[in-house]
C-alpha cells in the first residue's frame, strides 16, 4: 500500500534533551552535593546501550514548537527545587511520589528491554530509531529517580502489590476507571495478573518471548504494538502522579512524561499505518 505523505508529531530527540535538562536540573539542587553529583551524571552504559549512543541518528524533522515545551518542563522543575524548602520533610515511604518512581522504574526497565531487543532485531530504520531513543531516555529517567529515592533514605523498589500509591493495585488502574485516569482512547494489552502483568501497560511474559524471537518486519510491528500499550500503561500512572505527588519536581517529571509519551504513542501508530500492520 503507498506510504502516508504526512509527517507526524515526534518526541524522539525531545525524550532525550527533556531527560537530560531534568537531570541537570537535579544536579544543581541547592544544599545537596550528595544529590547533585548523583543525578549530574547517568548510569553507566553497558556495551549494548554504548551501541545505541553510536548508532545514526535516523530521526524525522524538529517540530519547531517543541523546544517551548522542554523549556516548559525545564522550568517546572527548577521551580520545583526551589520550592522544596517551603514543603517540609522529604516524602515518605508511603507517599505518592515514592510509590510512583519505584513503580515507574519497573515499568521503564521493561521499556528499555522491549526497545533493546528492536534495536537488534528489527529491520525498519524509523522504527529502530525510536526503540533506540526510548532506550536511551528511560534509562536515564530510570537514574534520576533511583537518586531521587536514594536522597530520601528510601528504598528503590516496591516491597508487595504496585500501584498502591493510585488507591487501589494494578488491576484496578487496569481497570480503566483509577481516579478517571484514563481515557478510553486505546487498548492496554494484556490485563494486569494476566502471565506476570504487575502494571498496566507491561507486556506478559509470552509476548516477551515473542518479541525476543522475532525478526524483521514481525520484530518492527510487535515492538510498536507492545510499546503503544506500555506507553498508554505509563500515562495512566504519570497523570496521577502529576496530580498528587507531594515533590514539584516529581510532579513536572511525570507531567513530561506524559507529553512525551503521547508523542510517542502517534508517532508509533503513524509507523504502525506505514507499515501496513493495524492501529494498536
Amino acid at each position: 500500500m503507498p506510504e502516508p505523505t504526512a509527517t507526524p508529531p515526534t518526541a524522539t530527540e525531545e525524550a532525550q534533551t527533556a531527560t537530560r535538562m531534568l537531570s541537570a536540573s537535579g544536579a544543581a539542587e541547592p544544599g545537596d552535593t550528595a544529590s547533585a553529583s548523583a543525578v549530574s551524571e547517568p548510569p553507566a552504559l553497558d556495551q549494548a546501550e554504548l551501541d545505541l549512543e553510536s548508532a545514526p541518528a535516523r530521526r524525522r524533522p524538529r517540530l519547531l514548537w517543541a523546544p517551548l515545551v522542554v523549556l516548559a518542563a525545564a522550568a517546572l522543575v527548577a521551580a520545583g527545587f526551589g520550592l522544596r524548602g517551603l514543603a517540609g520533610g522529604a516524602p515518605g515511604d508511603d507517599s505518592v511520589d515514592a510509590g510512583f518512581l519505584r513503580d515507574m522504574t519497573e515499568h521503564h526497565a521493561q521499556a528499555v528491554q522491549m526497545s533493546m531487543l528492536e534495536f537488534s532485531h528489527g529491520a525498519d530504520e524509523n522504527t529502530i530509531a525510536i526503540s533506540q531513543d526510548i532506550a536511551l531516555g528511560q534509562q536515564r529517567e530510570i537514574g534520576v529517580m533511583g537518586s531521587w529515592l536514594a536522597d530520601w533514605g528510601l528504598g528503590q523498589s516496591t516491597v508487595g502489590e504496585p500501584m498502591r500509591w493510585m488507591g487501589g493495585t494494578g488491576a484496578a488502574a487496569d481497570g480503566h476507571d483509577m481516579a478517571g485516569m484514563h481515557d478510553g482512547s486505546g487498548s492496554l494489552g494484556t490485563p494486569v495478573g494476566t502471565d506476570g502483568v504487575r502494571m498496566p501497560g507491561m507486556a506478559s511474559g509470552t509476548e516477551l518471548t515473542q518479541l525476543a524471537s522475532s525478526q524483521g518486519r514481525d520484530s518492527d510491528v510487535r515492538f510498536l504494538t507492545l510499546m503503544i500499550h506500555h506507553h498508554r500503561g505509563g500515562i495512566i500512572m504519570a497523570q496521577f502522579a502529576s496530580q498528587h505527588a507531594s515533590e514539584d519536581k516529581v510532579r513536572a517529571l511525570a507531567k513530561a512524561m506524559v507529553t512525551v509519551q503521547s508523542w510517542d504513542i502517534s508517532q508509533m501508530q503513524f509507523d504502525l499505518q506505514r507499515l501496513g500492520a493495524p492501529p494498536a
